[in-house]
């Protein structure tokens, strides 16, 4: 058996049905660099045993005794239909090749001189095994990565989240919506969604929408022809296509245009694409988990979102809850991120004293999950102690955002003084937006987790308002 590298991880299994040719295939196989296992029998009784104890993936028959092979092979393809299957001889006579092609073994090499045709053909079969290999490995450890099992939380929120997530594992080809602030874990939701009922041949494929102008995102989702717009070199499958018998999650749906909604309606209602350029309907077999963090019935009412695709995403739905509403789940998740980040960066830190603890409930976490993680994160990094203190968890809050913490456990922490004469809504969201720009040195990213607004957002909100750091 051939050293293999890979730990807990079974060789490509060969059984050779030949008296007479080990050493030559062993040789074949060590030439191809193939972590193997070889079996070797020559008894049809002994050989039966073998392959129905353990799984091999190729089977090579020596044809130079074709009576003998002949009714082992007759017994493989009957038991072991899908293995691969090769015959070797060394003298090649016509009859035994013409009889063992009728007889359906398709890969017969003489290997009386030249080796190398059946060493080719056995690295190909075991490259096909080994990218399966992986491909299953991965899928493996994305279920344990963002299995179910997880999701981290007891509060009775979490709870319901869930028991609705067990129910949507059983609707398999559900359209589900997921709402929820920033960072509070819609992604990983979705992603346990998916893992939790597909098979590696179905894939999960995701797009941030906001991230993308108009015309970029209709591209991306619907794919094009050659030579649709100028920079159309050759033809692009959409997103729609590649996630084709998986799951499409579409991220900060709520940000969409107005042209590329009416698109995506089609798309659910008929079950069909049209690339852009195309002239054919392409059909399609995909599960839409679509995300927001936007109150999208709002946004119906403001006229932004079309009330028809709005029902059609939210088939199922689920309301993430921010950190701060979620009690002692906070504790649960720093000390899992703390375990972690010891493993990865070989930290100390072991534990969180009771003082910490009680500012982790106490802060607001307007960044919710992820903050928390990069909160935890940061102090593994730098902490040289066994315990997270209170002073060093202050320490990297007050460093990554300017809001002020209370001792006060209150729900609403933002006090507004309206005019005698009144306010717009318009002068009063510039003002907001102004002040929190200035107060955070014109820090977008952090401007726009303390406002809970996607980026693009807040760059059309500044060029409405004509805001630039100079005016501020």
């Amino acid at each position: 058996m051939t050293k293999n590298p890979r730990k807990n991880t079974p060789p490509y299994k060969i059984f050779l049905f030949s008296g007479s040719k080990e050493q030559k295939l062993r040789s074949v196989c060590s030439l191809g660099g193939i972590e193997y296992k070889l079996s070797v029998g020559d008894d049809y009784s002994q050989a039966q045993a073998i392959l129905n104890k353990e799984e091999h993936h190729l089977v090579v028959i020596d044809l130079d005794d074709y009576k003998k092979s002949y009714e082992f092979f007759e017994w493989v393809i009957e038991v072991k239909p899908d293995i691969n299957i090769i015959g070797i001889t060394d003298t090649n006579p016509l009859d035994v090749v013409v009889n063992a092609t009728r007889a359906g073994i398709q890969s017969i090499f003489n290997t009386s001189s030249n080796l190398y045709p059946l060493q080719k053909r056995i690295t190909t079969f075991y490259e096909s095994w080994r990218q399966n290999r992986d491909r299953d490995e991965f899928l493996e450890k994305q279920k344990q990565k963002y299995g179910f099992s997880n999701i981290i939380g007891q509060s009775p929120q979490m709870r319901q989240i869930f028991d609705l997530i067990e129910r949507i594992m059983r609707r398999k080809w559900a359209t589900v919506l997921i709402r929820g602030e920033t960072g509070t874990g819609k992604e990983l939701i979705a992603r346990s969604i998916h893992y939790s009922t597909c098979t590696p041949e179905q894939p999960f494929v995701e797009i941030n929408c906001s991230a993308l102008p108009e015309s970029l995102l209709e591209s991306e989702l619907f794919g094009y022809e050659k030579g649709a717009f100028t920079d159309a070199k050759t033809t692009k499958a959409g997103l729609f296509e590649l996630a084709h018998n998986g799951t499409l999650f579409l991220d900060e749906i709520g940000e969409i245009t107005p042209k590329v909604q009416i698109k995506l309606l089609k798309a659910l209602e008929e079950k069909t694409i049209r690339r852009l350029g195309g002239v054919r309907d392409i059909k399609i077999s995909t599960r839409i988990i679509s995300a927001t963090n936007r109150n999208l019935q709002d946004a119906i009412k403001s006229g932004q979102f079309r009330n028809d695709l709005f029902y059609r995403l939210n088939v199922l739905y689920i309301d993430v809850p921010p950190l701060r509403e979620r009690g002692d789940d906070v504790l649960l998740l720093a000390r899992y991120f703390l375990k972690q980040f010891a493993e990865e960066y070989d930290s100390p830190l072991q534990a969180i004293e009771p003082e910490a603890e009680q500012l982790l409930k106490q802060y607001p976490w307007p960044g919710n999950v992820r903050e928390l993680r990069h909160t935890i994160e940061r102090i593994s990094l730098l902490s040289d102690g066994i315990t997270v203190t209170r002073k060093e968890l202050e320490n990297t809050i007050d460093s990554e955002t300017p809001l002020i913490l209370s001792e006060k456990k209150e729900k609403n922490y933002l006090h507004i003084e309206i005019p005698p004469e009144g306010v717009s809504l318009e002068d009063a969201e510039k003002v907001i937006i102004k002040q929190i720009l200035k107060k955070t040195g014109w820090n977008k990213r952090r401007t726009c987790r303390i406002l809970k607004i996607s980026r693009p957002r807040l760059d059309r909100k500044i060029q409405k308002f004509n805001l630039n750091s100079d005016s501020l």
